[in-house]
């Protein structure tokens, strides 16, 4: 039997069997090695806009050291291909040495208004200025480039720059009859990407670009000398010089060693034009550029100056990279202000240099920061030593760093805060308070200015400058690790969409449909983690390729379930019953890539659906949201906001559920209220989904004595859940006080626990209390039970009604929500309108042996229509439509 192997293990064969071939192909003591794709000061003017905005260059590396590093990695013909300019060619051939003059070119597909990279090589100054005039229309810069024998080298293909929406395959078709050449092998795009480059030149055959030319009416030879040579080429495309020259291209020059009168520089230059290429590299995922991204970012920290607000407003782009680029470069300017973090940037700078911090800043640095100092000294040694082998290591360390940085910056947060409660009594807040008091001032000195704070609300009462004194090092360090990792995987699957139609159109290396479905509560005894439960077993059963992600301190990792440990763990003054967990977000990061996902579903508004956010952005994948919860009726009936602050709690939900490409709800008023006027969702993105009774729910024989401890002809109406007020358990007393009036004999049982247990029993202490069932034992409590209770306008869609039905016990509710659309009244259950009418219907059923006969038998047909199967396979079909 076949192993099975994972979709990395799949690209990586291919990847080091194309590499092993390319190796193969020219005899090595006849080839130049060369980085044909590296960057360095003089990129000074970046594609990126957010960059533009805050006027950064893309590396502030300096020629020589570059030059440098190239030496020390084998290369011996050098070139830099900085974006629009060949300053630094110039520079280094003044100072003597042998360089290949090169550019990447950032050119504009006009008919598409798509922009891409083009490398150039061996073009004179006058050639260049021709260049930089024509690079906004790449038909125009080809054929200029072919008449002067220019080679060109189409960088990163899959890789480009398009305002909206992603270009259509026939672009590539177009663009194949426009180059000779391709960059296969780009050190700092993931391997799938390159290999799906591969795949693609491989399959321009003299037959298909013969089509081609006839399809885009184009002569295959008006942009290119030789329609047929499609050459692969390798560059690292690195702006840091940490993994320069260990990606690039072996140059096949026939007789080498022969030749003594040629500068390297002339002999690649002749192999280019040729298209004796052989692309050498690695394995490369995102690891590389989130340490390319940290190393930048690092650097930025450290260089920095105000771009200036002025300059930013003015700047084109959209108001949102605006205030992007504002909040960055607050955070910038926050990082240099912080002696500590500044320190630490510089540290770890160094150390992707190699350079191994003195033994005085060993000596001095402080006692908690120790451990991180000796990971970022053990980097630079490996870095020196062995670069090769740096990335596996540099990653490693950086997440045990993040780690450090996270439990530092937790353990002093809780003692902060502990802190902040005894001096402001946080522990008695308010939901109130805290709605209302998230917010920012218009201006930031209102942050920090303690006499212009409003003391009225003890949140915006609270120092923020004293606060965050002794965070600020562990927040600013773990929040720039963690931006570099967003950013590089942000970057690496910016084209994620094409890459699945590339696997596609060519039939290799499809990405596995898989999903994440990540929630915050999974072992708690709520509404939500039963849910959850019941699907894990389904997808367990069926073999799902759906994993379930909760943070928990005691649970386990199994089939088809992942339990990270959370950070840190507390509940929140005005609802203790649910703890919050605050997962390690870059340990979700890479579950999320080492799981090879595609897609999320998220259950809960909290910590986790931020979480589900953060990965949807990051990676470039479909996120949705189950609505489990009604939280404006929660707000309501248990919060109890004004409408102030209720309005504010729904804008705030309609921005988070905005971030998600489709809802999945569980009741028709829900699916008409978010598609409704107050919250304006897209109708064909909010699906209609349903949850079904577990299998063990079906009628049993049992006895009322044992249950319930009472006669088996006395007629007990049951409540199974929550004793809370959003289940409206204290309107139940209300109720069988008119109950009791026609029938005195008629008892109530409760089946849970809660917080209005005590003021329940005041109110009904003859009742029967049952406290808190397992959930396997309540078929038989529902089978002894003759009609079920449940007074809730809360439920969404009401688990309990199902299950009772499945029992063969009728419900009675009220017309609202979940059971609104399970329950038909008058043939398995009542709906009603209100306390007296839903004591009404309750009298009418005990008085009518019949009619309780019929209810039960049609509360079975009506159980046996929610079906895990037709449920399930509709929710995979609605979850692949929404994507």
């Amino acid at each position: 039997m076949s192993k099975f192997i994972t979709f990395k293990e799949e690209v990586e064969l291919k990847l080091n069997s194309f590499l092993k071939e390319q190796i193969g192909r020219f005899p090595g003591d006849e080839t130049i090695t060369i980085d044909l794709h590296c960057h360095d000061h003089n990129s000074n003017v970046p594609d990126e806009l957010l960059a533009r905005i805050l006027n950064v260059p893309e590396t502030w590396l300096q020629s020589e050291e570059l030059i440098r590093v190239l030496r020390s990695r084998g290369c011996d013909a050098f070139t830099v291909t900085n974006h629009n300019n060949t300053r630094s060619c110039y520079e280094l051939i003044e100072k003597g040495e042998d360089i290949l003059v090169g550019a990447e070119w950032s050119c504009m597909v006009p008919d598409y208004k798509i922009g891409i990279h083009v490398l150039a090589y061996g073009f004179t100054p006058e050639q260049e200025k021709k260049l930089n005039k024509l690079r906004t229309d790449i038909y125009k810069f080809q054929e200029y480039t072919k008449e002067n024998d220019i080679p060109t080298i189409w960088a990163h293909p899959l890789y480009h720059y398009k305002s909206t929406g992603l270009p259509p395959m026939e672009f590539f078709d177009k663009m194949s009859l426009l180059f000779e050449r391709f960059e296969v092998i780009n050190g700092q795009r993931d391997s799938w990407q390159n290999m799906l480059v591969k795949v693609w030149i491989e399959s321009l055959t003299r037959e298909k670009i013969g089509s081609l030319s006839k399809a885009f009416r184009i002569p295959a030879d008006k942009y290119v000398r030789d329609p047929y040579l499609k050459a692969m080429a390798g560059g690292s495309d690195s702006h840091m010089g940490i993994f320069t020259g260990l990606t690039g291209s072996k140059l096949y020059v026939p007789g080498l060693k022969e030749i003594t009168d040629k500068k390297k520089s002339e002999l690649a230059l002749r192999a280019i034009k040729a298209g004796r290429i052989a692309p050498f590299g690695s394995h490369n995922d995102t690891e590389k550029m989130a340490v390319t991204f940290l190393d930048y970012f690092c650097q930025i920290g450290m260089n920095m100056k105000d771009p200036g607000l002025l300059r930013m407003l003015l700047h084109k782009g959209e108001s949102k990279d605006k205030f992007i680029a504002f909040a960055a470069a607050n955070g910038f300017m926050e990082l240099k202000r912080h002696k500590t973090t500044f320190n630490f940037l510089k540290v770890f700078k160094d150390c992707f240099a190699g350079n191994v911090p003195g033994r005085v800043k060993r000596f001095i640095v402080s006692k908690d920061y120790r451990e991180v100092f000796k990971l970022a000294s053990n980097m630079a040694a490996i870095r020196r030593n062995d670069p090769e082998k740096s990335i596996a290591a540099f990653d490693l360390s950086i997440y045990k760093i993040f780690e450090i940085l996270n439990r530092l910056l937790v353990s002093r947060a809780e003692k902060k805060v502990e802190k902040l409660n005894h001096e402001h009594d946080l522990s008695s807040l308010k939901i109130e308070e805290i709605i209302s008091g998230i917010e920012l001032p218009s201006h930031f000195r209102a942050l920090f200015d303690e006499d212009r704070i409003p003391k009225a609300n003890r949140l915006r009462s609270i120092n923020i400058s004293k606060f965050l004194d002794g965070l600020s090092f562990p927040f600013l360090a773990s929040a720039v690790i963690l931006a570099s990792f967003y950013t590089s995987a942000r970057v690496m699957y910016k084209s994620r969409q094409l890459l699945d139609e590339f696997a596609d159109a060519y039939g290799t290396l499809r990405h596995p449909e898989r999903t994440l479905w990540i929630t915050d509560t999974f072992e708690d005894s709520n509404g939500v983690a039963m849910v959850l439960k019941s699907m894990l077993a389904e997808i367990r059963r069926r073999n799902l390729p759906i994993d379930i992600l909760a943070a928990s301190s005691s649970l386990e990792s199994g089939d088809h379930f992942i339990s990270v440990k959370p950070v840190s763990e507390f509940t929140l003054p005005f609802y203790k019953q649910q703890p919050v967990r605050i997962p390690n977000l870059l340990e979700i990061h890479k579950l999320f890539k080492e799981g090879e996902y595609n897609r999320i579903i998220c259950s809960t508004e909290g910590p986790m659906g931020m979480a589900a956010v953060y990965l949807k952005y990051a990676y470039s994948v479909p996120a949705y949201f189950y609505v489990h919860t009604d939280w404006m009726m929660f707000s309501d009936k248990v919060l109890r906001l004004n409408d102030e602050n209720k309005s504010r709690l729904r804008r705030m939900l309609r921005a988070f559920y905005r971030q998600f490409d489709g809802l999945f709800v569980l009741n028709r008023d829900q699916q008409n209220w978010l598609t409704g006027r107050d919250m304006g969702f897209d109708p064909a993105k909010v699906f209609l989904t349903a949850h079904w009774a577990d299998d063990g729910f079906s009628p049993m024989t049992t006895d009322k004595q044992r249950i319930f401890g009472i006669n088996g002809n006395e007629t007990v109406i049951l409540f199974a859940g929550r004793i809370s007020d959003e289940k409206g358990v204290m309107e139940i007393p209300l109720i069988m006080e008119k109950v009791r009036r026609m029938y005195p004999d008629a008892k109530i049982a409760f089946a849970g626990k809660g917080p209005r247990e005590n003021d329940l029993k005041d109110a009904m202490p003859d009742a029967i209390y049952l406290g808190w069932v397992d959930h396997e034992k309540l078929p038989e409590i529902y089978s002894a039970a003759d009609l079920l209770i449940l007074p809730s306008r809360f439920d969404t869609f009401g688990c309990v009604v199902l299950e009772a039905l499945s029992c063969g016990l009728p419900v009675i509710a009220y017309n609202t929500k979940g059971p609104k659309d399970i329950i038909i009244s008058g043939l398995n259950g009542y709906l009603a309108k209100n306390r007296s009418d839903m004591a009404e219907k309750i009298i009418e059923f005990l008085g009518n042996k019949n009619l309780r006969k019929k209810f039960r038998n049609e509360s079975l047909k009506r159980a046996k229509e929610y079906d895990p199967d037709r449920i399930i396979s509709q929710f995979m079909q609605d979850l692949l439509r929404a994507a």
